[in-house]
Formats: C-alpha cells, structure tokens, sequence
C-alpha cells in the first residue's frame, strides 16, 4: 500500500513538473515569437525608411530636373528674342590695325548684356594664333567673349554673351590658340557698343579706329 501511494506521489510530482515545463516552454515560445515579431516590424519599418528616402531623392532629382529645363527654355526664349530683335542699336566694324581687311557690324541688346556679331573677310590668322572677340570698357578693361570661326567665304557670326557693364567697343582680335586672356592680342577691327541712351546706328568709329586711322596718316 504505501508502495502504491509513493509510486502515485511520484507520477503526481512528474505530471506536476511536466505542466510547468509546458507553460516554461509556451512562455519562451510567445517571447521568441514576439521577438521576431518585432524583428519582423523593424525590418519593416527600415525598409519603409529606405523606401521613403529613395522616393525623396527621386523626387528632389526630378524637382532639379524641372527647374533645369525651365532655366533652359527661359535661356531658349531669351536668346530666340534677341535673334529676332534688330536690338538697340547698330555698331559698325572699323579697322584698328590699318593692314586689316576684316569688316561687320554688331546688333547690340546692353539690357540683354549680349550682341549679334556679323563678321566679314576674316582671312588666315597668323600661324599658331585664332580669331575671337573681345569687350573693351571705357577704362581700357578687356573682357573675351567667344572664339570667331570664320568659314569658307571668310564670315562670321557670334552670339556674344555677359557683355561687361560700361563696354563701350567690340574687338576682333587675334591671339595665341586656346588662350584665355588678352595678354598679347592683336586688334584688328572694333565697333562701338552703345551706352544706356544710346539707339540707332553707331556710324562713328570707336576710339581704338580712330587711334589706327592716325597711326596710318604718319
């Protein structure tokens, strides 16, 4: 009999201590379950972040995009305007250096800063050297503004851009390829670029023509 009763005091120990591992286990079961639950949600989270930076950046990239476009066409209308413009006044080309045979004239836009540039028997520019224009501003400052490429007959055209303020004569000069400043140009026609007040044709010569055409008289 007390056989029968240890051996019924161990099976209810033993199914005890089975129920209580069963909750452990449940327990830990629902922790991990939990955990990767919220590993799951964090994951979630994280690539819903990566997502939404993404899709700012695509969107920052097509907001730049658009206002690129809108800076182009802008500069499209602008420059469309001043090649349909007879702009405000008109310069004459005049020889600066009295060998030179080169001539044109110049549609000037000073409220644009730019200038249509028509040029005319521009011939074989000295060995080494190119012809471009140049801005002079009434206190001698010289400023290029673009490389001339004569074609076959020997014309030109340029559409001068960021003409300086005060500018007051266009030059065609030559000068060393590829060089990025005036040092050592050699002028050979200008025209006079009007002020503010200014309209009409500019028939007078620019200084810089008036100071060749003497040196040719001596």
């Amino acid at each position: 009999m007390a056989s029968e009763i240890e051996f019924g005091s161990v099976l209810e120990k033993n199914g005890g201590d089975k129920k209580v591992w069963l909750v452990v286990l449940l327990g830990a079961l629902g922790v991990v379950g939990l955990i990767a639950w919220a590993v799951t949600q964090g994951s979630r989270t994280s690539g819903l972040e990566q997502e939404v930076r993404a899709a700012k950046a695509q969107a920052a990239e097509l907001e730049k995009s658009l206002e690129e476009r809108d800076e182009l066409l802008t500069a499209a209308r602008a420059e469309e305007g001043v090649m349909r413009s007879p702009g405000q006044a008109l310069g004459v080309f005049y020889a600066t250096d009295p060998r030179a045979q080169e001539s044109g004239v110049a549609f000037a836009h000073p409220e644009e800063k730019t200038a249509r540039v028509y040029l005319y028997g521009l011939g074989t520019p000295p060995e080494g050297q190119e012809y471009a224009l140049a801005a002079r501003t009434g206190d001698g400052q010289g400023k290029l503004l673009g490389r001339v490429l004569p074609d076959e007959q020997g014309g030109a055209f340029l559409l001068a851009e960021e003409v300086p303020e005060g500018t007051v004569a266009l030059e065609l000069v030559t000068l060393p390829i590829g060089q990025e400043s005036l040092d050592g140009a050699t002028p050979r026609v200008a025209a006079r670029y009007p002020s503010a007040e200014e309209r009409g044709i500019l028939a007078e010569p620019p200084a810089q023509a008036r100071r060749g055409a003497r040196a040719a008289k001596r």
